[in-house]
């Protein structure tokens, strides 16, 4: 009997123990499903609260762009909880401003939008046959519709339909490689002032000098060697005194030249 009554309370006791050891479970759980639904209370409370309301917008990168046109695109941001701030649809509303580049956007709480921009440069200017000019960058975007004298002038016999912010066709786009290589201040002296850069409908392409001198260079391809053959040849002819009508190089170590 002794020995059946000791086995009885262990078993009790075990029970006993079970029985906390479930409770001290139903404990954590609980206690676990209260937090997460007080942080996510939180959460919800902070994604509707004006303290994380955007009221401060900075910027960093302009050049081009003007901080009313980048106002004006970050409008619909302003009073906006941070929280819920969709940075995907203002990173392209700003990327289809046709200087902007890149896009970078941080929040920095409790009410500061921080944005960093980097721009498309200007290379040329693309003359249309309506006499309209518009400014494009070396990748072949547009950028604006403005005459710029400094740049060098690209003028495509092949149809283009130019828009802020499209980009040229790529046989248009070689021509401005050209434009990007006499940027070169020792290429440029050599080459002397460039009047155009003529595209033609399959591609070709034709540097006409100021002085009326065609550098023909076939394809968009080889350019940099292209427009070095084309230099060395022209600096020989000035030392020489004799005239040129047009060197061609578009195969570069087979150039052709035609003297006045």
């Amino acid at each position: 009997m002794a020995i059946l009554g000791r086995m009885d309370r262990k078993v009790r006791e075990r029970r006993r123990s079970v029985h906390r050891e479930r409770g001290r479970r139903r404990a954590v759980i609980a206690g676990c499903v209260i937090a997460v639904l007080i942080l996510l209370g939180v959460f919800l409370w902070l994604r509707s609260s004006s303290v994380f309301a955007v009221r401060v917008i900075t910027v960093t990168g302009l050049t081009h762009v003007s901080s009313q046109t980048i106002s004006e695109a970050t409008a619909s941001a302003k009073g906006v909880n941070l929280l819920r701030l969709d940075t995907d649809s203002l990173k392209q509303k700003l990327l289809a401003l046709p200087y902007v580049k890149t896009v970078s956007i941080h929040r920095k709480f409790p009410n500061t939008l921080e944005l960093t921009l980097s721009e498309y440069q200007p290379v040329a200017c693309l003359l249309m046959q309506d006499g309209s000019s518009w400014v494009v960058s070396a990748e072949g975007r547009i950028l604006e519709q403005k005459a710029d004298r400094a740049l060098p002038v690209v003028v495509s016999e092949a149809p283009v339909w130019p828009k802020a912010g499209a980009f040229l066709p790529a046989t248009v786009v070689s021509a401005l490689q050209v434009a990007t290589a006499v940027t070169d201040e020792t290429l440029a002296a050599q080459l002397h002032n460039i009047s155009q850069i003529k595209v033609a409908p399959h591609g070709e392409l034709t540097v006409v000098l100021a002085n009326s001198v065609e550098l023909r260079l076939g394809q968009g391809t080889d350019l940099n060697q292209k427009l070095k053959v084309a230099a060395t040849i022209i600096q020989q002819y000035l030392r020489d005194g004799k005239g040129l009508t047009y060197i061609d190089v578009s195969v570069p170590g087979k150039a052709a030249v035609n003297e006045k």
